[in-house]
């Protein structure tokens, strides 16, 4: 096998994992920690009691910097994969070459879009903890 052989079998074996095992792990992980944030934050603002909100809003506080960090990994997973390793997965599908290039880079502008988003509902969540829940109208 011809180095050149071997090096594009190790970029399939990446991209490959990347895509069908890390990016969906990462997925599922800022998705069931946001779950968890959402559900601190109900229990929190719903709390009568002043200690079991001081507790949930800690609680809140460290789950909110954990799903930073795992936006900040998944967005640099995201960030490695090279357009044209997409585009080729279009293309081997049926695709002519200037429709994968737009599907490929409008399926990497819906992964960036759905990162912000979820952060925009945490700037949401820490402000009403920074605020003290105060009830909206």
């Amino acid at each position: 096998m011809s180095p050149s052989q071997t090096n594009t079998q190790a970029h399939t074996h990446l991209f490959a994992t990347t895509f069908w095992h890390v990016l969906p792990s990462h997925y599922d992980k800022i998705r069931d920690r946001y779950i968890k944030i959402a559900n601190l934050y109900y229990e929190a603002s719903s709390a009568v009691m002043a200690t079991d909100r001081a507790a949930g809003v800690n609680s809140l506080k460290g789950e909110i910097d954990v799903l930073e960090h795992d936006i900040a990994e998944y967005r640099a997973v995201v960030n490695e994969i090279a357009i044209e390793d997409v585009i080729g997965i279009y293309m081997t599908g049926g695709r002519q070459r200037w429709r994968a290039q737009q599907i490929a880079r409008q399926d990497l502008e819906d992964l960036e879009s759905s990162l912000k988003e979820v952060e925009e509902k945490v700037r949401s969540v820490k402000a009403d903890v920074v605020y003290g829940f105060e009830e909206k109208e």
